[in-house]
């Protein structure tokens, strides 16, 4: 007969075995569809052999360490070498390869910062788009344009600049009034109250410069805002999105014990030793930060902040150590399989956005989520 403590072991062990399952499952989804991502290129159907794209990666690689510390005439030499043996499809496979680790670290960021909102403000519906990160980073594009016009596409800097500006500024802003307004307690609802009014003034800035741009500006933005991806074309821009995602990321990493215990009151928090407001606090403003850098890189994709979450909630449960994980994975699975569709949507010859592709994939799976739940609860209340 086993005993109380055997019991918990057994459990234990089925939970760590039944994990291994879940992210080897993961691991292959990824794996699968990058493999398809890489060998199979967009508008036209071009199909390349796997073994030809292994051999185009390991050429990259080889170049990339033999180049360290060599000049810019020997770089040029050992490209040049590469595409005389594998050709022009090398070219096409490298920036094919960039796009999907983009996508892949754009929408696990995304998912993440979306998870840590709703955990922080204990609201299954709550997204960083509320506190007007995703409009600063729209207005940075905007102002963008209009100073430089075409320019802006290849004004990486500049762009990182104004956008993390903007939106770290516009973050702090509505942190500090909504703590102003809720006086000693740090309220999750005023916060949201102060950040609608701040994006909706945002969004009346937003409107009038778009009222007062000419019909060229205005298509400049458009595509400029609506397709940010087609314009980091180097892994420099990749290495940012990683080192910000790193330093965001590892404090909430080393406190995800602690993270669950936020959806408890904070009374119940303080007494099992658990500083919740600090908690809360740093999670809204890590999530915003998360939220503009993914849009800094992959545009207008908010939905999936909402939709990922809540289908990682529903299917691994409410345990934000495994949220972390899985919430990352189908966040950058599902935007990379959006921008895999979107490579062969095409209205009157121009692409559809990759945001609105999201919402299309996103719509069915939220309302699939909502419905599981009641049936749950009805099931459970019968």
């Amino acid at each position: 007969m086993q005993t109380g403590l055997e019991q918990i072991r057994a459990i234990r062990q089925a939970e760590k075995k039944k994990q291994r399952k879940r992210r080897l499952f993961v691991l292959v989804v990824v794996i699968v569809i990058a493999v398809l991502y890489l060998c199979i290129q967009g508008r036209g159907v071009r199909i390349y052999d796997p073994l030809y794209v292994g051999r185009c990666f390991v050429s990259f690689l080889r170049i990339k360490f033999l180049s360290i510390g060599a000049s810019s005439a020997v770089k040029s030499e050992l490209l040049a070498q590469n595409y005389a043996v594998l050709g022009n499809g090398y070219g096409v496979i490298i920036a094919r390869l960039q796009n999907l680790l983009l996508m892949l670290l754009s929408g696990a960021v995304l998912a993440l910062s979306g998870t840590v909102y709703q955990t922080s403000m204990r609201n299954p519906m709550a997204v960083p788009t509320m506190l007007g990160v995703s409009s600063g980073v729209q207005l940075a594009q905007m102002i963008l344009v209009i100073l430089y016009a075409e320019e802006a596409y290849n004004m990486a800097t500049e762009r990182y600049v104004l956008s993390y500006g903007i939106s770290i500024g516009v973050l702090l802003v509505i942190m500090g009034a909504g703590k102003l307004v809720g006086g000693k307690r740090f309220n999750v609802s005023d916060l949201l109250i102060v950040g609608t009014i701040v994006n909706r003034l945002f969004r009346i800035v937003m409107n009038y410069l778009q009222s007062s741009m000419d019909t060229d500006t205005l298509t400049l933005y458009q595509e400029f805002a609506q397709n940010s991806q087609d314009y980091f074309d180097s892994f420099s821009d990749l290495l940012i999105l990683v080192i910000v995602a790193a330093i965001t990321m590892t404090p909430l990493i080393l406190m995800r014990f602690s993270f669950n215990v936020v959806s408890f009151d904070d009374e119940d928090a303080h007494s099992v030793g658990v500083r919740a407001k600090f908690l809360r606090f740093y999670g809204i403003f890590a999530g915003g930060i998360l939220t503009a850098t993914a849009m800094i890189h992959a545009g207008n994709v908010g939905m999936l902040a909402t939709v990922v979450p809540l289908m990682c909630r529903y299917i691994y449960g409410a345990d934000f150590r495994d949220l972390l994980w899985t919430s990352a994975a189908w966040g950058g699975i599902i935007l990379l399989c959006s921008n895999f569709i979107r490579g062969y949507t095409y209205i009157n010859e121009y692409q559809i956005p990759l945001g609105n592709i999201i919402s299309l994939l996103a719509v069915p799976l939220l309302i699939w989520v909502i419905r599981r739940q009641k049936t749950i609860f009805s099931t459970m209340e019968q």
